[in-house]
């Protein structure tokens, strides 16, 4: 356009209708569908679901991988079912599906009787599908640690079917949430992944299911999928897969579980605080330097350890005490927020006076019981005081001038350290007890724990997966469909870590640093959002059927450097 200096030519220019037809493809799509090509994903739906290839205007493989897409489109926005029409409309889909589809073959009913289907096919199965083929077409080691986990995920639609007699599909109900969010109704996912963080398998989990009942019965599942490539594994869970009945089948005479876990507090008659006030009395602890995360860093937190073996419900494990060395000064901080509460408590219970001593003491006892389980001694005195108060009006000749009363005032005579209190607290700080059945020649006491703390890939999953661009809310009214697309962003979530790997890998081999991260800076262990953030600034734009790549920051040799981390290359297409 010319000569649109002023508003007045450019209203003349927009309605000439001389204006190309354009679409935008970002990267941070065309990547993640380069490695959905190399695992076949379409291939894998079109040839597990039913369908009619005559009735379907677009295939199912095709509907699934716009779903997959869609987190990847843009990472600040959360894009609902039915928007996944509206983000095909910007896009080439020519390229990105392969044929120039109208947007409008991608809308909510559509893309309702994709999961339908899917859901019929059984969502694990075409799971574990996709999983085979990344190791069968990616140079990744399927691994012998495992971590096992679950999360909660916030419904706000409107499942009635779920209150129906006899209903017996997935559950949307109240249950314990993850998300501090118990008014409402919820669905859970539960997760295996390497020690990479990959996902190895996935499901979809009634709104009130037990951590204690899934745990074992995943890890069973897991076993019958993989077969032998599970043998000498090691599986990481939290507390909740601690039991005695769970003992019981981690203990299988045929088929046991070598697992690491944290020891609950109340477990086999509290079999933890005995064993941590042993290794205080024994005192024999071993240095083990810093652990896990920036190891190298100054600021590390360093431990020392201590480890006993213990029969426990008639079985023969380990008890590993480990004990941070900075627990003076967290006990320190606890112990002056803890103070300043109480003070700040007493000013505001004790503020009035009270009007007659009992009440006084019942307001003292209350207070008491309220903090009994602090770590300071409160003890307090009442002082009365007497006050003189003149009667309202002129007082007869035969009336005393003046009425003497008596007000209670409770005053804190004593705040001081409970030294016992203190001392279990401070065990407590600064100790972790680990419950396991690995024997020590095959992992050390340091590498337990190492392991136990790497636990976080599979909680890092869960942030990503409960993102808003990716499966923040569920609006969905069948339970079928919600399962089958949180299925298939689980597919997404797999995405996002092979190209986390995938990034890290090729990093290594690059014999110079690259400052291609924001403001220049050396790029190290990139994320896959760090990953899709810097992708952000580069898309293909079509014009008219012409293909131009587009740099919003004009760095070309950065989108270059990223692809080849990624594994890609403008070349290859």
């Amino acid at each position: 356009m010319k000569n649109t200096s002023n508003c007045d030519n450019i209203s003349e220019h927009l309605n000439t209708n001389e204006f190309p037809q354009t679409n935008t493809t970002p990267f941070t799509v065309l990547a993640p569908k380069h490695y959905l090509n190399q695992i076949s994903f379409e291939a894998i739906i079109n040839d597990n679901i039913q369908w009619d290839r005559d009735q379907w205007r677009v295939p199912p493989g095709t509907l699934a991988l716009s779903i997959v897409l869609t987190p990847f489109f843009r990472a600040d926005k959360r894009y609902p079912l039915c928007s996944v029409e509206e983000i095909v409309e910007f896009m080439d889909t020519e390229l990105v599906f392969g044929k120039d589809y109208p947007h409008s073959y991608f809308n909510d009913d559509c893309l309702g009787l994709l999961l339908d289907r899917v859901h019929e096919a059984g969502c694990p199965g075409l799971f574990s599908m996709v999983v085979s083929q990344v190791f069968a077409n990616f140079k990744i080691p399927f691994g012998r640690i495992f971590q096992v986990d679950t999360t909660s995920h916030v419904y706000y639609g409107d499942s009635k079917v779920c209150e129906e007699e006899n209903y017996e599909g997935l559950k949307v109900t109240y249950g314990y949430s993850k998300d501090k969010r118990p008014d409402k109704k919820q669905i859970m996912s539960g997760m295996i992944t390497n020690e990479l963080g990959l996902p190895l398998y996935t499901e979809t989990l009634d709104g009130n299911t037990a951590d204690t009942v899934w745990l074992p019965d995943a890890m069973r599942h897991f076993r019958d999928l993989f077969g032998e490539m599970y043998s000498d594994s090691i599986f990481i869970a939290d507390s909740k897969l601690v039991n005695k009945k769970n003992f019981g089948v981690l203990f299988d005479k045929t088929n046991p579980f070598s697992f690491i876990s944290r020891c609950p507090e109340k477990f086999c008659s509290r079999i933890a605080e005995k064993t941590v006030s042993e290794a205080y009395s024994l005192n024999e602890w071993e240095y083990v330097g810093p652990c896990c995360k920036d190891e190298e860093s100054k600021r590390a937190t360093k431990y020392e350890v201590q480890g006993f073996d213990k029969i426990v419900h008639g079985n023969e494990c380990r008890l590993v005490v480990f004990r941070k060395l900075d627990g003076d000064e967290r006990l320190a901080n606890e112990s002056k927020k803890e103070r300043e509460k109480i003070e700040e408590g007493i000013k505001k219970e004790f503020k009035k006076p009270f009007a007659c001593e009992a009440d006084a003491r019942k307001a003292m006892d209350e207070f008491a019981k309220k903090y009994k389980p602090s770590l300071f001694n409160v003890t307090f005195e009442i002082q009365e005081e007497t006050i003189e108060k003149r009667p309202k009006g002129r007082p007869s000749k035969s009336q005393q001038k003046l009425k003497i009363t008596s007000e209670f005032y409770v005053k804190l005579k004593s705040l001081e350290q409970n030294k016992e209190k203190m001392e279990k607290r401070h065990q407590s700080l600064e100790t972790v007890v680990l419950i396991t059945n690995v024997p020590f020649d095959t992992k050390n006491n340091k590498e337990i724990f190492q392991l136990y703390k790497n636990q976080q890939v599979v909680e890092t999953n869960f942030e990503e997966l409960k993102k808003p661009s990716m499966f923040y809310r569920i609006f969905l009214e069948k339970p079928e469909r919600i399962e089958a697309l949180l299925m298939l962003l689980h597919v997404s979530l797999l995405v996002r870590v092979l190209m986390r790997i995938t990034a890290r890998e090729n990093l290594k081999k690059e014999n110079e640093p690259l400052r291609i991260d924001f403001g220049r800076s050396i790029l190290k262990n990139p994320t896959a959002e760090k990953m899709l953030r810097l992708l952000s600034f580069h898309y293909i734009m079509t014009i008219d059927g012409k293909r131009v790549i587009i740099t919003k920051n004009g760095k070309v040799d950065h989108l270059n450097k990223l692809l080849k981390l990624l594994g890609l290359n403008l070349e290859s297409g």
